[in-house]
C-alpha cells in the first residue's frame, strides 16, 4: 500500500471545452430565465409596482422600472459572457431584491422560486468565470497578446 504524502498537490483533470460548454449553457439557461423575469416584470407592471409600493420603496415606479431594465440588460450581457462576473455581482442582490417583491404580493410564487433558484448558477458564474465561449474570454486574450508582445 502506498503512502500519500500530504506535501504533494493533487490535481484534478478537467477538460477546458467540456467546461466551457458546461458554462456557456450556465450563462445561457440563467441569462433566459432572468430575461424572461424581467420581462414577466414589465409585462405585468401593475403588480410589480403594487408590490414595490407596499413595501415602502421610494419613488417605486422609478425603481420598479429600474429594476426590471437592469435586470433585463444583465441577463442579456450574461448570455453574451461580456463582464460576467461583474454582471453576476450585480445579479445576485438584483435577484434576492426582485424575489422580495414578487412575494410581497404572493400573487406569483413561480417568480420568486425563479428569483431564488438563479442564485445558485449566479454564484457559480461569479466565482468560475465565464469560460471559452464567450465575449470575455477574446477580451483576456486580446489583453494577454498585447501583455506578453511586448
Amino acid at each position: 500500500m502506498t503512502k500519500i504524502n500530504p506535501a504533494v498537490k493533487l490535481h484534478c483533470n478537467i477538460d477546458e471545452k467540456a467546461f466551457s460548454k458546461a458554462m456557456f449553457f450556465c450563462r445561457f439557461f440563467t441569462g433566459a430565465a432572468m430575461v424572461y423575469l424581467s420581462l414577466g416584470s414589465l409585462f405585468y407592471w401593475r403588480e410589480f409596482l403594487v408590490n414595490t409600493n407596499a413595501l415602502g420603496f421610494p419613488f417605486a415606479v422609478p425603481v420598479a422600472f429600474s429594476f426590471a431594465t437592469a435586470e433585463l440588460f444583465l441577463g442579456l450581457f450574461l448570455i453574451l459572457g461580456w463582464h460576467t462576473r461583474l454582471n453576476a455581482l450585480f445579479a445576485l442582490p438584483l435577484g434576492l431584491l426582485c424575489a422580495i417583491i414578487f412575494f410581497a404580493g404572493g400573487y406569483n410564487k413561480v417568480f420568486v422560486a425563479l428569483c431564488l433558484m438563479q442564485l445558485a448558477p449566479l454564484c457559480t458564474l461569479l466565482l468560475l468565470g465565464p469560460g471559452m465561449i464567450s465575449l470575455d474570454f477574446k477580451r483576456s486574450q486580446r489583453r494577454a497578446s498585447r501583455f506578453f508582445r511586448g
